[in-house]
């Protein structure tokens, strides 16, 4: 197994192990007494503890045997440290949501082939948005280290070459779809859970470098890390009109109508949201008379919107952007001729 940045488990469990009251939080996904890790105050790293799940994370060999002496720990494994993303494919058995929310930000009504009523398990998302990409399936014949999981899931593991490139985000990708990035932990093959073990499922015993068509995918749906440092990000570039499905003057009219849109959003600082949906709305219609993609649009107001200090992935903003372009392209513009008496 490849050395990558550990942490403990707890026996039988998936939760990180603790070893100091102090720095242990008061309830689930509460933040501990001492501050960690905002505060400086806390020694507990220097000191060689492990109070802090992933964060604690260490490559060392000595201190790493120390960890696991005599204890039945499951193995933690720091995916952002490590330049790792694991795809975490869920198997919940659960009935699937409304069409829209499979592939967020996707129009599965342009792709009329995908056989939605087989789609049950995060398997069957990955699947789904390998065809739409016209991708070569990554389950078919798993190319890296594949994990299935004691409740029937997968994890697919990829690296990046980046130790910050991702962050963590569920259902951002697909429906049962996780990625485990950044401060996240992926549990390590081998690892016995309650649930019972977790098992590596591929001839591959290490991540291959992660294909180029799913970091495109993770960047668009806003699980690419943004340096602050860098400054602002640079102009939300336009889509060109689908010149083919409309005039020449509904092309040029579709591509005002959008500079327009974007502009509005990304400059807007009060009422972003309202902003959002009117410019989703309105471009939705252009949308709806062919002469804009839907999936070239949506990235392109989720890039305006950020410029405006949105979360790309915030639920409430994608929510509003996917509603209104849906109830826009039910109502189609008219694009009037040149000749046509106002």
């Amino acid at each position: 197994m490849f050395l990558n940045p550990l942490h403990p488990l707890l026996p039988g469990s998936k939760r990180p192990a603790g070893n100091c009251r102090r720095c242990r939080p008061p309830s689930t996904g509460a933040r501990p007494p001492c501050g960690f890790p905002d505060a400086d105050v806390c020694a507990c790293g220097e000191a060689g503890r492990y109070c802090h799940g992933v964060r604690a994370a260490t490559r060392e060999r000595e201190l790493i045997h120390r960890w696991w002496r005599g204890q039945d720990f499951g193995v933690g494994v720091a995916t952002g440290p490590s330049g790792l993303v694991v795809l975490d494919l869920d198997d919940h058995n659960r009935p699937p949501p409304e069409q829209v929310l499979l592939l967020p930000g996707v129009d599965l009504t342009q792709h009329p082939d995908t056989e939605l009523d087989r789609v049950r398990t995060g398997a069957d998302v990955l699947e789904l948005l390998c065809r739409v990409r016209r991708a070569a399936c990554l389950l078919d014949t798993p190319a890296t280290l594949t994990v299935q999981t004691p409740s029937g899931g997968i994890h697919l593991w990829y690296r990046t070459g980046d130790t910050s490139r991702y962050v963590q985000g569920a259902g951002r990708l697909g429906w049962q779809v996780d990625v485990r990035a950044g401060w996240s932990t992926a549990v390590a093959p081998g690892t016995v859970t309650a649930a019972g073990r977790y098992r590596i499922a591929s001839h591959q015993d290490s991540p291959v470098r992660l294909p180029r068509w799913v970091a495109l995918e993770l960047n668009r749906v806003g699980l690419r890390h943004r340096d602050l440092a860098a400054g602002p990000p640079g102009r939300v570039r336009l889509p060109r009109p689908t010149r083919e499905r409309g005039p020449r003057d509904g092309a040029a009219y579709a591509a005002a109508a959008l500079r327009g849109e974007l502009e509005a959003v990304a400059s807007a600082r009060a009422g972003r949201n309202d902003q959002l949906n009117r410019a989703g709305f309105r471009l939705g219609q252009l949308v709806g008379a062919g002469l804009l993609e839907h999936d070239q649009v949506h990235q392109a107001l989720t890039d305006a919107a950020e410029q405006a200090g949105i979360d790309p992935g915030e639920a409430k903003a994608q929510s509003t952007l996917r509603r209104a372009l849906q109830a826009g392209m039910r109502s189609p513009r008219t694009i009037p001729s040149p000749g046509a008496r106002s």
